[in-house]
């Protein structure tokens, strides 16, 4: 087990967060490392049900001291003031159940998730960096967890941030669905999606429901591609989370691709035998036009097509 680490998950229901926090829980105590969860009563009562049902002592594992369980808000009530963390305060909030120098933990937290979600984004990520700051001086291994729906709809800087105060991004379940809303008849706006593999394959479903809305199938194949490059741009080069719009305008429709990475898509020259390297080469061929512009939090990349 990694001595110190943060990862986040987003999940897309209930039952797939449970699954991946009992899996979390079980194997940390099957490998002797105690394990302390921060969560909401009724994901805390749905993981010690799992648990039971795999065969876990629950009860006994909590009076030998190697599971703490805790309700999310009322250990926030021992941190936050008017709202926000008090460093101070979390630190020995941390200390308690964690002391310097000690045997790692594993923990799981919802704190970050419920301010969140009633809206004070920069509280949560504010103890998002706290988290980090603790993890400097004691061995935790610390996993997050968001509902995709809810990353889905947040501002895009607000996810990149939290992304990039984590170690490792990754998914409870399925990627959520692309959404998608139009400002009007000639725009298709996708939701946020992770830095993931998933994150690529969903994002052409909504191109494609974009382009055959405005009767324009016959732009699906090269736009689809066109699309899944710069995408893998954003996740694989600039590791950020990513939103992808479509425009029609006249004959022309433009495919952008907005992250908040300062990673500039490049043309590479790629040997017969590379695997790799060919992506804005082929952004390039399939297009009329193509660019990439700098945005207050990053960039983003687009390409032109001929309607």
């Amino acid at each position: 087990m990694t001595d110190r680490e943060h990862e986040v998950a987003a999940y897309d229901e209930a039952a797939s967060l449970v699954d991946r926090v009992t899996d979390f829980v079980a194997t940390s105590l099957d490998d002797g490392v105690p394990v302390v969860t921060i969560s909401r009563p009724a994901h805390r009562h749905a993981v010690e049900a799992l648990l039971v049902e795999r065969a876990v002592d629950v009860d006994r594992a909590r009076r030998d001291g190697r599971l703490t369980t805790l309700d999310a808000d009322e250990a926030m009530a021992r941190f936050l003031v008017d709202g926000r963390p008090d460093p101070d305060l979390f630190a020995a909030f941390v200390a308690a159940l964690v002391p310097a120098g000690g045997r790692g933990v594993s923990a799981f937290g919802e704190m970050v998730a419920v301010l969140w979600e009633r809206g004070e984004v920069a509280a949560a990520l504010e103890l998002e960096s706290l988290w980090n700051t603790a993890l400097a001086t004691h061995p935790v291994r610390l996993l997050c967890a968001y509902s995709g729906d809810l990353l889905a709809d947040a501002d895009l800087a607000d996810v990149a941030t939290m992304c990039g105060l984590h170690d490792h991004v990754s998914l409870a379940g399925l990627h959520p669905g692309s959404g998608g809303t139009g400002t009007d008849v000639d725009v298709a706006l996708s939701s946020v999606h992770l830095p993931v593999p998933a994150a690529v394959r969903a994002v052409r479903g909504f191109v494609r429901d974009a382009l055959a809305g405005w009767g324009l199938d016959h732009l699906v194949g090269d736009a689809v591609l066109i699309t899944s490059e710069l995408a893998t741009n954003a996740v694989t080069h600039g590791g950020s989370p990513f939103r992808t719009s479509l425009v029609r305008d006249g004959d022309v429709v433009r495919v952008s691709v907005e992250d908040g990475s300062s990673a500039w898509p490049r043309h590479q020259r790629a040997l017969p035998d590379d695997q790799e390297g060919r992506g804005m080469a082929i952004v390039a061929v399939l297009s009329r036009r193509t660019g990439c512009d700098p945005t207050v939090g990053g960039k983003v990349a687009w390409a032109e097509l001929s309607a």
